[in-house]
Parts: C-alpha cells; structure tokens; sequence
C-alpha cells in the first residue's frame, strides 16, 4: 500500500509540473531576472525634477515566462517615488504569493525643484534691479561732485554759493586784466 502512495504521489508531482501555469526554477529565475533588469532601466527614466518617466497602464514592453504582461506601478510618498515592476508569477494572478516583483526608489524634486527655480528668478531679479539703482545714484552723486558751481542752499540765512562764486571769477578777472 505504501509503495502504490508513493507512486501516485510521484506520478501527480510529474503531472502538476506539467500542467499550464506550474512551473519549474528557471522560469522563476529568468522572471526574476527580467524584473530585476526592466526595473533598473526604468529606474533610469526620470524627468530633471526626479520624477519617473511613467510607461502607460497597460503598455508593458514585455511578457513574463507565463505568458502574462508585466504590471508597472508608481506610487508617491514626500519627496521620494516608488516604482514597481511585478511579474503575476505561475498563477498569473497579480498580487497573490507567487508574484516576483523588483521595486526602484528616486527622489522627487517637482515642487521643490520649482521653488527654489523660482525664488532664484526672483532673487536675481531684484539684484539686478538694486545694482541699476545704486548705480543711478551713484552716476548723480559724481554728476553733482564734478560740476563747478553748487546749487544755492535753501534756507532764510544762507547765501548762494553760485553768486559768490560767480563774485570770486569775476574778482579774478579783474586782478588779471591789471
């Protein structure tokens, strides 16, 4: 009796590995190596600002052993993004125990990247405007220093220093002509 069980349990073994959808270790190992290997090129696909370079649902470049077309997925958390790459295993039921599946990690500066882009524009901007300012004035300042007569001071008891100094030209004219 006991040789007949282990006959029968040898000839169901032989038969289940058979069967579509069972499956032997080098289907395993070349699915596990075709996840690995998409993962790591789609892990290289990313935006300047971090961001994945998505492959539309449904759009999977390849199948696994099985015959099942892998599933991609991306998933965002804080600054970081996640992809997925998934291979349904023998059962080509996605996310049950058989599934081999290989995920990337990339940091996601989108709005971080965008603030910065744009408080440096700004910053630049208002640099820009302060020199071409302190530079206007400064052109005034050695406008007014260069000129030979001063304006006339405002007040009640102040003489102008233009007449005066028109008055000393005058005076040394005059010296000159003797």
């Amino acid at each position: 009796m006991s040789r007949y069980l282990f006959i029968s349990s040898l000839l169901f073994l032989v038969a289940a590995t058979s069967l579509p959808g069972c499956t032997d270790q080098a289907s395993i190992d070349k699915a596990t190596s075709q996840v690995r290997r998409l993962t790591e090129e789609l892990d290289k696909q990313t935006t300047a600002t971090g961001v994945y370079v998505r492959v539309k649902e449904g759009d999977a470049p390849e199948n696994d052993p099985w015959g099942t077309p892998l599933n991609i997925s991306y998933s965002q958390g804080g600054v970081s993004e996640t992809i997925t790459v998934r291979s349904a295993g023998p059962d080509k039921l996605l996310h049950t125990d058989d599934d081999i599946l290989q995920q990337g990690l990339a940091m996601n500066f989108k709005g971080v990247g965008e603030g910065i882009k744009q408080n440096a524009g700004e910053t630049a901007k208002n640099l820009a405007k302060g020199t071409v300012k302190g530079t206007v004035e400064g052109v005034k300042e050695s406008i007014k220093d260069s000129l030979p007569f001063k304006r006339k001071k405002k007040g009640n008891d102040a003489v102008g220093v233009v007449q005066d100094q028109a008055e000393d030209v005058k005076t040394e004219e005059e010296n000159n002509e003797e």
